[in-house]
């Protein structure tokens, strides 16, 4: 069923609210408990994965992967971590207590994003080289399937998104070969049809789906796309300005506020972030973080109550002329839409980029 969003024609809404923040005194102090896991993807045989104490910004623990990690996840009741490596088309598993590889998981060409189901059971790798999705069963840590999520041979899906109920798989898919004519897709994982596919455009990066309603971020185009699946095929409701290069999505919790990572800046201007004002998704509204000392961000990770953000910083090598800056996290404010602090990444390489939050766990866990 569609929603009903009061008037008769879906108007585009094309705000671009160019207001850039800029690091706020009245942040307030941080004091969230809980593990920042963040991939860092120096190739060369000396790509890792760092622990990192959200409330303090110790390190915790570092351990090396396969080149070039992209995506990484804690799925919960598996005391594991899942880092998708691209480069050497395996999946990293690590035991959170020994900071120690438990086993390497060979899956499709370029494992990219990933997401695990709400119950741990599975983790949803995007196959970037094909236009499949990997499924990993925590149980036994193995890939037990690969799922076609386009129709199109020349498809490179990108990014996954699960259900809250389990049954349904979101996906975004580039076309390199087309490169405008990107799409994302919807499939049932109990029957293994994909249920339609839509042209979203030029590189769709990540698609978040909240009850009927779905964001897609669409690199090249710098916008944020905004769809009503409620029905039978995706309805476009309206977009958002993102500037530029649009890529990782989240939703604060109230779903008031699309958090959107960026990958590339206006010149000369540190990393930032966008902050999109969905309560209204018919008339989104957007404004910009700047991050220094990062160069561009990477992916990035809620808090429990949705309050902070948590996104990769990458840094700079150093040249003869310049110095280096080293990768760090930053920790933002959501409401405020302030930067509280930055963490340095525990080795002081400079590409971190996949990030998750995970809240301590229970006593019986």
């Amino acid at each position: 069923m569609h929603r009903n969003y009061g008037f008769r024609q879906i108007v585009l809404a094309f705000v671009a609210i160019a207001t850039v923040l800029t690091v706020s005194p009245g942040a307030k102090r941080h004091e969230e408990a809980g593990t920042i896991w963040v991939t860092e993807r120096t190739t060369g045989g000396r790509s890792t994965v760092a622990a990192i104490d959200a409330a303090t910004g110790q390190p915790l623990g570092i351990v090396g992967v396969g080149d070039n990690p992209i995506g990484i996840t804690a799925p919960v009741g598996t005391n594991k971590v899942y880092s998708s490596d691209e480069d050497t088309h395996q999946v990293s598993v690590i035991d959170k207590d020994t900071f120690t590889i438990v086993t390497r998981i060979p899956v499709g060409a370029r494992p990219h994003h990933l997401m695990a189901a709400r119950n741990g059971q599975y983790v949803y790798v995007a196959q970037f080289g094909t236009n499949t999705v990997g499924v990993i069963d925590t149980r036994l840590d193995e890939k037990v399937a690969d799922v076609p999520v386009s129709h199109l041979a020349d498809a490179r899906t990108h990014a996954v998104w699960i259900s809250t109920n389990g049954r349904y798989l979101y996906a975004t898919n580039e076309r390199p070969s087309n490169a405008t004519q990107g799409t994302f897709s919807k499939v049932d994982l109990l029957s293994g049809d994909i249920l339609w596919e839509q042209v979203v455009g030029d590189r769709p990066s990540e698609v978040l789906v909240d009850d009927d309603v779905a964001y897609v971020s669409v690199r090249n185009e710098h916008t944020i796309k905004v769809f009503d699946v409620g029905g039978p095929q995706p309805q476009l409701i309206s977009q958002a300005q993102a500037n530029f290069q649009p890529d990782t999505l989240s939703l604060t919790n109230d779903k008031r506020t699309l958090i959107v990572g960026l990958r590339q800046n206006p010149a000369g201007r540190p990393a930032r972030m966008a902050f999109i004002d969905v309560t209204d998704v018919a008339h989104p509204a957007t404004t910009y973080l700047e991050l220094p000392p990062g160069t561009i961000t990477g992916h990035q990770w809620l808090s429990s109550n949705g309050g902070v953000t948590y996104i990769a910083l990458e840094g700079r090598a150093a040249t003869a002329t310049v110095p280096g800056i080293p990768g760090h996290v930053a920790v933002v404010d959501n409401r405020l839409r302030a930067l509280i602090t930055t963490y340095p990444y525990p080795n002081g390489l400079i590409r971190p980029h996949g990030v998750f939050f995970e809240q301590p766990r229970q006593p019986d866990q």
